[in-house]
């Protein structure tokens, strides 16, 4: 299977302005287990000697890249029992009592006979992750249906043949669907999957424990997040919210690597969407004299994914920027560079370099239970009394409410509107034909439209958009 499910054992202009409302949206109950959790598993490397572990230390652990067998004994009683595996990183194969076993990607669910199992879970450990990088400990028990736990989204998505139209979504145990929820959007790293994340149990533990959503969309392979994919990023988001109910105001962002690029890039072309965005180690202005040149053939492409260049979109976005000081893959002065521009400007960020560490998935792990937190708690600022927004795309369109009209396809535009006494007052408009104000927007009143005033700019029309009945 290209996409992930469960297994049980026995262009690009045009379709970004395509309207995502009324999508063929699924989230179907999927197999799981009830039961009891698998403490204590067996591991061993390239065929070595066997050592005892406990489940939840095993990614704690750094560990030399190769091949890892994870030995998981069940007893399957009098009557047999079902058990639930969890994704791993780099997982190969799954065997039950010396015979390989059928699986696909995500969670693995097997069923066992009467009597002692032996079950071993082989993982080829990354240069990445330098660690065993599974999620939620094995349980066993018995077969239930469920939405709860890892699922698979569907949706319709116009890049189904590139990876499109699926979704990862954690539901925590015992989680109304039908109460608004916090939720955060994790964007996988080069060379990842949508099921990436899904091995990090700090992640999912924490998400758990706050009760909040988890949605983890494809990236449609290495695209740096370019516009295709940066499109299904929020097609995922918003086919999630015609399955279950997601609170808009609550929806935060984050990514690791490609994926921490692709959170600043995807969050700063659509703050208003956004109550936060965490960056771990991602590139802020691309050198395109690195590997991304294959992907950004010219300066303009580069410049449609750099964060850099739209750094004033960010003035009410909280940003977080995580990197490693000794980073040989994507170098600290990435993330120094966008701090630096986001300080000047006083806009939200925190910025925390990290002695010691590299581009590696256990730095993303020792921070991610306080990623889980911030979502929990962030909201997106209403009303703001401010706006200053780039549009580096022709779907770029604004912002809190203010709306621009393009004058060119392929130059930038950008408006700046401030709330004042005596109205709102447009005193910025670069590229642009029209300003075109909601109703309500920057904490008008829609019933009493204050006053726009042209201030500064020529020959730019600037009017209230009509109000819906």
């Amino acid at each position: 299977m290209a996409h992930g499910g469960f297994a049980r054992v026995a262009v690009a202009a045009l379709l970004f302005l395509a309207p995502r409302a009324a999508l063929a949206v699924t989230l179907e109950p999927h197999p799981d287990v009830r039961g009891v959790d698998i403490a204590t598993v067996d591991v061993r490397a390239d065929r070595g000697t066997w050592q005892s572990e406990a489940w939840d230390g095993l990614d704690a652990s750094e560990r030399a890249p190769g091949d890892y067998e994870v030995r998981v004994r069940v007893e399957g009683g009098r009557d047999g029992a079902t058990v639930a595996l969890p994704p791993c990183a780099g997982r190969r194969r799954i065997d039950l009592d010396g015979a390989e076993a059928p699986s696909a990607p995500g969670p693995v669910v097997v069923g066992v006979g009467p009597g002692a199992h032996d079950l071993r879970i082989t993982v080829r450990v990354s240069v990445y992750e330098r660690r065993i990088a599974c999620g939620e400990p094995p349980r066993v028990g018995s077969l239930v249906s469920t939405r709860e736990d890892l699922g698979v989204l569907t949706f319709a998505s116009p890049y189904g043949t590139t990876g499109g139209g699926q979704a990862v979504v954690y539901v925590p145990p015992g989680h109304d669907l039908a109460a608004p929820s916090a939720l955060l959007v994790g964007l996988h790293p080069w060379n990842g999957t949508m099921w990436t994340y899904a091995a990090y149990a700090q992640l999912l533990r924490e998400a758990r424990a706050r009760d909040v959503l988890l949605l983890l969309p494809s990236g449609l392979g290495n695209s740096l997040y370019t516009a295709d994919a940066e499109d299904e990023v929020l097609r995922a988001i918003d086919a999630l919210a015609e399955a279950v109910r997601v609170d808009p105001g609550r929806v935060s962002l984050w990514g690791a690597s490609m994926g921490g690029a692709g959170a600043t890039t995807v969050g700063f072309h659509h703050p208003d969407r956004f109550a936060g965005v965490t960056s771990f180690f991602g590139d802020s202005r691309y050198d395109r004299t690195t590997y991304v040149r294959a992907i950004l053939r010219d300066e303009t492409a580069a410049h449609q994914v750099n964060a850099l260049d739209v750094v004033e979109n960010a003035r009410h976005l909280p940003v977080w920027l995580i990197h490693g000081e000794d980073d040989g893959t994507s170098p600290i002065r990435q993330s120094a560079m966008l701090a630096a521009a986001l300080g000047d400007r006083r806009f939200a960020v925190r910025f925390d370099r990290v002695p010691g560490m590299g581009h590696h998935g256990a730095l993303v792990a020792r921070f991610l239970a306080e990623v889980v937190a911030r979502a929990a708690a962030a909201r997106v600022p209403d009303p703001v009394t401010q706006v200053d927004y780039r549009s580096v795309h022709p779907w770029d369109t604004g912002a809190y409410g203010v709306r621009l009209v393009r004058r060119s396809p392929v130059r930038d535009a950008r408006v700046a509107v401030d709330a004042r006494a005596d109205g709102l007052h447009v005193t910025r408009a670069e590229g642009v034909r029209a300003v075109v104000l909601d109703p309500g927007a920057l904490g008008t009143p829609p019933e009493h439209p204050p006053a726009l005033v042209l201030d500064g700019p020529r020959g730019v029309e600037v009017r209230w958009a009509p109000r819906t009945p």
